[in-house]
């Protein structure tokens, strides 16, 4: 027989089982509280990274089992609390809830937080919700020029309302603006905002000074110099030559083309036998939790270096991210991490008993770890 929750006895008294719910629904509050810091913590650091995952999208899904929505909401939640440093603080102090923050992170601004916190401290859930509600209501007419209907008679901060701009696209269209949002998130020169980031783009366009027709450049080729007694390997940049680390050129080699004086150039992986391997693997990164098309490289399962050969057997595909992540953490699949598509996920050791509350600056381990209030 299935035992109970913990701490769920049923048959009590009606005042009993009230008193238990609520203790339960403080208790899940503090718990969301706590996930929101943590999940920040692993976020800002990029700490997925060092638990083996090329994404934080790809952490949330195999390790914390989210959906793509819930994921949202809480990349959402942290990257505004990033911005509102006062909400951020009380969060962390416990002084304000994960309801409460998330209720105002969207009408919030560095204008107006500390006005949002006192208001958010100093009123119930209850309140708090219909307030903002109506004060989104305010700033959305008065964007539009219109007088309220009713006078205002609660004290409350205004709100930040964002402008929301719908574009539709075909579906060539879209495919096409994945693609350049992909390239422009790779280079890394950009801001993570998308909006900022378009708006750099459209400034750039209008500031353009090259002449109207210029035909635009084909996609970017990096070459690589490498010493052939050292092996050492090098790029010339803007800021002179630039050393690859080992993970980067043992990642390039894998799958590139190779140029060496007085001899015709080749491929590390016949051209037939490299579309093969991408039709085979549907044009898609083969890491479980990614779902990544583009940017794709072939990956030699056992280095050429340890007698791994062009087989397609041990070629498979991935997108550059997670390329290059293996080949940072080693080119065998880490213990404990996941295995490719093949194979079914593997978890973690299980999560220690004791109970911690959030302490930014743990490892990734640690933070990966910390188990919830109960």
């Amino acid at each position: 027989m299935q035992k109970p929750p913990h701490g769920f006895r049923p048959g009590q008294s009606a005042h009993s089982v009230h008193q238990s719910l609520k203790t339960s629904l403080e208790a899940l509050e503090k718990a969301q509280q706590c996930a929101v810091l943590w999940f920040g913590e692993i976020l800002e650091r990029k700490l997925y990274r060092e638990l083996g995952y090329g994404s934080i999208n790809q952490y949330a899904k195999l390790e914390l089992g989210f959906s793509t929505s819930r994921t949202g909401d809480f990349l959402q939640l942290c990257r505004k609390l990033k911005s509102l440093p006062k909400v951020k603080a009380k969060v962390e102090s416990g002084e304000l809830g994960y309801t409460a923050a998330r209720v105002i992170a969207p009408v919030a601004d560095k204008s107006n937080e500390q006005a949002w916190v006192d208001f958010a401290l100093n009123n119930s859930r209850r309140e708090l919700e219909r307030e903002v509600k109506r004060a989104r209501v305010e700033a959305a007419d008065r964007a539009a020029g219109q007088m309220p209907l009713m006078p205002v008679t609660q004290k409350r901060p205004a709100a930040v309302v964002p402008v929301r701009v719908n574009l539709e696209m075909s579906p060539a269209q879209f495919a096409r603006y994945e693609a350049l949002w992909e390239r422009v998130r790779k280079q890394g020169d950009a801001p993570s905002d998308k909006v900022e980031a378009m708006l750099e783009m459209m400034a750039s366009f209008v500031e353009k000074s090259s002449p109207r027709g210029e035909h635009s450049q084909p996609p970017v080729q990096v070459h690589v110099h490498q010493c052939p007694d050292c092996g050492d390997a090098a790029v010339q940049t803007s800021k002179g030559e630039l050393k690859l680390g080992a993970a980067e050129t043992e990642r390039l080699q894998c799958d590139c083309q190779i140029s060496q004086t007085n001899e015709r150039n080749t491929t590390s992986i016949p051209p037939a036998t490299r579309r093969k391997v991408l039709a085979r693997d549907r044009h898609q990164c083969q890491r479980p939790g990614c779902d990544h098309t583009r940017y794709l490289e072939v990956h030699h399962k056992a280095p050429r270096t340890q007698g791994g050969s062009n087989e397609q057997t041990n070629l498979t595909t991935l997108c550059s991210a997670c390329h290059q992540l293996l080949h940072e953490i080693g080119v065998k699949e880490p213990a404990g991490i996941y295995q490719y598509k093949t194979g079914a996920p593997t978890r973690r050791a299980p999560v220690p008993s004791s109970h911690q509350n959030y302490l930014p600056g743990h490892s990734a381990a640690m933070a990966a770890s910390i188990p919830l209030p109960a």
